[in-house]
């Protein structure tokens, strides 16, 4: 089996993102089942996840087309055709959210079964003869939450015939329940910083909380792009605001910047109060929040995209630009020390039964068996 990860993701988990871990969670767990390797850009020794890594000298060549725009569009074709010596021989090939990438295998003359698996919003754009044009080029489409495959389904009977939802998963040995790490007055928020993930929101709705719980932390982690962080005018604009409210309440806001996943991030879910989930824009599933449950945390998050379906009853589900409803929910959160325990605990045991790595793993290896017969 061969994985081709998207665009210039990296296999590991400092320059990498959710697709690569991924990739290495569900295949970890199905080694002795499936013989995969994964088919990327270079990625440095020290960071490599451990599973067979394959790469091509052309991604150079690929890089430099991609910045010349008559150029850019035979990009994709130029990447596939320079691993098609290793993928012509395999037999399905599952490709990370580049469903166009079918149609060029097929063109090349690929015959095995091919497992698109969209992580994002690829085809709500797309006409529904462009739809109906994907489905036969493949064997199976997987998409990470029911909104997403609500996004392209109605406009094409036969792609959603070959559509199912297989959701994305959380290390549960990593991140776990750490009660005496719980402290009364934190709230935590981690993820890209930019617009669209509501940081400018939460910290708006922070402001609020402090008159209710003056003694409360706002610790505020990510960059803006995967192991790089600049200091966009919308990170400059989140700053200024946060010194303002320090310098007027006295609030303590911390940003912490990049956050190791596997070393650092659980303890920091492990010792909020509260987890904020402000996104702004239809989040397709939202991992960050099944992360948080799996640590007992509770979630207030957005009522957009898939978070709802992740969160179930076991959060708070919000409009992310209503700052007062956004602010009491947190405070109640923070009030609240039973009902936070009882959501807490109801999340923890949702995360267990439908995000656990190896729960993913066996729907993961049940679609590869069916694509075989």
């Amino acid at each position: 089996m061969a994985v081709l990860l998207s665009g210039r993701e990296k296999f590991g988990a400092y320059y990498g993102g959710a697709l690569a871990r991924w990739t290495y969670e569900v295949y970890r767990h199905l080694t002795n089942e499936v013989d995969v390797t994964v088919f990327g850009f270079p990625t440095p020794d020290s960071d490599l996840y451990p599973l067979p890594h394959h790469t091509s000298y052309s991604w150079r060549l690929c890089s430099v087309a991609a910045r010349i725009p008559l150029i850019r569009r035979y990009e994709d074709h130029l990447w596939l055709r320079s691993l098609w010596g290793r993928l012509r021989h395999i037999e399905i090939v599952h490709i990370h959210n580049r469903p166009q990438w079918a149609r060029i295998l097929r063109q090349l003359g690929y015959k095995g079964a091919i497992i698109v698996h969209l992580q994002n919003d690829h085809l709500g754009h797309w006409s529904p003869l462009m739809l109906d044009a994907l489905a036969p080029c493949l064997s199976a489409l997987v998409v990470c939450s029911a909104y997403l495959r609500h996004t392209f389904a109605p406009k094409s009977k036969l792609l959603a015939a070959k559509t199912h939802v297989i959701f994305n998963g959380v290390n549960t040995d990593l991140f776990h329940l750490r009660e005496d790490l719980r402290e009364p007055k934190t709230i935590f928020f981690v993820g890209r910083f930019d617009p669209e993930k509501g940081v400018l929101q939460l910290v708006k709705a922070y402001a609020r909380v402090l008159s209710e719980h003056p003694q409360t932390k706002l610790i505020i982690g990510g960059t803006t792009g995967f192991g790089t962080h600049r200091r966009t005018p919308y990170v400059r604009q989140v700053e200024e605001l946060a010194r303002s409210i320090s310098q007027n309440n006295g609030a303590q806001i911390q940003f912490t910047g990049y956050i190791h996943h596997d070393r650092d991030l659980p303890a920091c879910f492990q010792r909020a109060t509260v987890f904020a989930c402000p996104s702004l824009f239809q989040e397709p599933f939202g991992l960050v929040n099944a992360e948080a449950m799996a640590c007992g945390t509770v979630v207030v998050g957005s009522e957009r995209g898939g978070i709802p379906e992740v969160l179930g009853d076991t959060g708070y589900l919000l409009n992310p630009e209503d700052i007062e409803a956004f602010a009491h929910a947190l405070s109640e959160v923070l009030k609240e020390v039973e009902r936070r325990h009882q959501l807490g605990q109801a999340a923890r045991e949702r995360a267990l039964s439908m995000f656990d790595w190896r729960v993913i793993a066996g729907r993961w290896m049940d679609l590869i068996r069916d694509v075989r017969k």
